[in-house]
């Protein structure tokens, strides 16, 4: 995921309804060599001409490599010690999101367990993305809250003179945003407004957030629907995980699908990427503009039916986009 502008984008046609999801004609995922497998809720950036992908666990895993593609070389943990917040025992470092602002990059984290409600969102710095480079500074201080859960940070900076937005949450009432200080490793008070609810989802699961300006529109992507089910419990179809978007004339709203409905007030949605072919459940994403292609990506992790559901079979998937109609489309 990038800074300030944020180039990128998704795909949109078909508006999100209480009914299964209607089949389309998704491409598959662009290639990927070397470490593409145990991937989860990736963040990539890139430095110098290289890639470099965090993703959840393993203290936060990083990868680099000299294109999208690969081959991807696992090269160690961001928080080689773990983090300094404790939620609970058995807890996980979830969804990394990783931006440059001004010298210094920013790698925002979820600390949480499976089921619970009192995870909390962290911060960690570094000034070369490479492992052992990285100070945690723990909670950003956000308020817990019966409305949230603490989870999915996403940064949004448009100009250096902007304000910092961070959107997060899932389940409960969905996305929420506020602001960082200008220095972003700390909240800045404001209480965090709810952006994006939709309650025709399935078990109203709507997580992941990614805010991002293409030309003169702001869009806030997310993930929608079961994550992580296995056989003989999936999902009915429809109902797995794919990425939805809402659009806006500003950054905090309000957001509306393509067919006009509200998305924090009517349930609006539109589908941007859903299970087809060897793809299922695609999730986690984030987006990036990729300098070697001069195209803007979506990346995210899915599930390969031929190959099997468990943790560490979830891949590494990327997609370029096509923004000419205004919404962007998967290609």
């Amino acid at each position: 995921m990038q800074l300030f502008t944020l180039l990128s984008g998704l795909c949109c046609l078909v508006a999100v309804t209480a009914s299964p999801i209607q089949k389309r004609a998704f491409p598959n995922p662009e290639p990927c060599s070397g470490n593409c497998t145990w991937i989860h809720d990736p963040s990539v950036i890139q430095k110098d001409g290289t890639y470099y992908r965090f993703s959840t666990s393993g203290n936060i895993a990083i990868a680099t490599a000299p294109s999208m593609t690969g081959p991807w070389t696992y090269k160690g943990a961001l928080l080689e010690h773990g983090t300094s917040i404790y939620v609970v025992d058995g807890q996980d470092i979830w969804a990394p999101d990783v931006f440059k602002v001004d010298e210094t990059f920013y790698a925002y984290y979820a600390v949480s367990k499976m089921g619970i409600q009192t995870s909390d969102i962290g911060v960690a710095t570094s000034t070369t993305l490479d492992p052992g480079s990285w100070t945690d500074h723990g909670s950003l201080g956000l308020p817990k809250s019966a409305e949230y859960n603490l989870i999915d940070p996403n940064l949004f900076k448009e100009s250096d003179n902007s304000p910092i937005y961070l959107t997060f949450g899932s389940y409960w009432n969905d996305i929420f945003q506020t602001t960082l200080n200008d220095s972003p490793i700390k909240f800045s008070g404001i209480t965090p407004k709810n952006i994006v609810s939709n309650s025709t989802i399935n078990a109203a699961v709507a997580e992941g957030s990614y805010q991002f300006k293409w030309q003169n529109y702001y869009y806030v992507f997310y993930s929608a629907g079961a994550c992580c089910n296995t056989p003989p419990n999936l999902a009915k179809p429809g109902d797995e995980y794919r990425v939805i978007v809402c659009r806006s004339d500003s950054i905090t709203g309000p957001f509306v699908d393509q067919s006009g409905k509200d998305c924090l007030t009517q349930s609006g949605g539109t589908l941007v990427l859903g299970s087809h072919d060897d793809v299922y459940a695609p999730g986690g994403q984030g987006v990036m503009y990729d300098p070697d292609m001069k195209s803007p990506v979506i990346y995210y992790h899915y599930v390969k039916p031929s190959v099997g559901y468990n943790a560490d079979q979830f891949f590494f998937g990327f997609n370029y986009l096509d923004f000419s109609s205004g919404w962007p489309v998967v290609v």
